[in-house]
């Protein structure tokens, strides 16, 4: 915990040295996972705190007298706790209205974004006028970080922090539960492979995911022995209907151009939706490689569409959904279920 709290605390600090604070009073909270992927590598976690505190030292020699309005430093204690510190922040700015820019910043993986982004999305709109985020490249993935190395990230707090909104994916079941994706959901064998890798990411080091992915391809099948699905893609042009599919994989991202599982282009182009029809074993193991070269349209299986809102009918046996890493299993009770893009939102910081 000492590795973690120094490097949060380190962040927190970097921040009082932003060209913002030129403009305005800053308020910063910072959000820490201490079960983050990145948090588990103590001698890459010691390295970096390293390279921080120089770039802290210098800053400190040439801006002596900076400094945030409040700055705080939040760790995390369980599943879920996340979003509750997120809302207990903004229920604080609710009642205190004071009007000050408010940077967030989230120090965690995927799913800690995903929560921290959770509570934004519920929030009240004007609760989020003066709200900004940053979400550190500290997990296994990092596909929904706001900068693909650290050293990226300071600058983005160091800069101006001009923003850009990002939207969501609401995913809502039969039985009217809501949860959210900030990049990419989907249904079908990645789910169950994004499971395997969750499962065994902190016993296999390096990219556990791509090993994860010729165990997942042999025994998606057998196991789950997914059924047949019934898909409205509701888009610009109208509703298109893909009627009595056993597809490999059913993927749905807030916008096109999207990757997961560590940076994988899934949605290569424009098109925000992609469908992945029956494949055998054997094709599966053999076409991975296009599929992490975002080369995977050039499968005759593969289809890519643009659509605001994807309505899934199922009637088989319990299917595995991922939502920006996470597995959840969905029954046929939680069928038809609803994947639709909300409007953008959340300002996350952008070079």
């Amino acid at each position: 915990m000492d590795l973690v709290s120094a490097y949060a605390n380190g962040v927190s600090e970097l921040t009082n040295f932003s060209a913002s604070l030129e403009r305005a009073p800053l308020i910063v909270d910072v959000i820490a996972n201490p079960r983050a992927g990145f948090f588990k590598r103590q001698a890459t976690v010691q390295k970096l705190l390293l390279e921080l505190e120089q770039k802290l030292s210098d800053l400190r020699k040439c801006y002596p007298r900076r400094k945030v309005e409040i700055n705080t430093v939040h760790f995390t204690e369980y599943p879920g706790h996340a979003r509750v510190i997120t809302e207990q922040i903004l229920e604080g700015e609710e009642k205190a209205r004071s009007g000050m820019e408010h940077l967030l910043i989230g120090c965690g993986g995927d799913g800690t974004s995903n929560e921290i982004c959770t509570a934004l999305v519920d929030a009240e709109g004007s609760l989020l006028e003066r709200l900004k985020l940053l979400r550190l490249p500290l997990g296994t993935g990092n596909d929904v970080a706001d900068a693909p190395t650290f050293a990226q990230a300071y600058e983005l707090i160091l800069g101006a922090q001009r923003t850009v909104k990002t939207g969501a994916l609401q995913v809502t079941t039969a039985l009217g539960r809501s949860i959210y994706s900030f990049n990419v959901g989907s249904i079908g064998l990645d789910a169950y492979i994004a499971g395997l890798t969750n499962k065994f990411k902190r016993i296999i080091p390096g990219q556990a995911y791509k090993l994860m992915v010729d165990v997942g391809s042999l025994f998606y099948d057998p196991l789950v022995r997914p059924g047949v699905m019934d898909i409205r893609l509701h888009g610009a042009k109208g509703v298109l209907r893909l009627d009595s599919l056993v597809p490999s994989m059913v993927i749905v991202g807030i916008s096109g151009r999207r990757t997961y599982g560590g940076h994988m282009s899934v949605l290569p182009g424009a098109e925000n939706v992609c469908v992945v029809g029956s494949m055998s074993v054997w094709k599966k193991i053999r076409s991975k490689k296009k599929f992490y070269a975002g080369r995977h349209g050039e499968l005759s299986e593969v289809r890519f569409f643009d659509a605001e809102r994807v309505d899934v009918a199922y009637a088989g046996h319990r299917i595995p959904m991922q939502l920006d890493g996470e597995l959840t299993w969905l029954s046929s009770a939680d069928f038809p279920v609803t994947l639709r893009v909300l409007p953008s939102k959340i300002s996350v910081l952008r070079a």
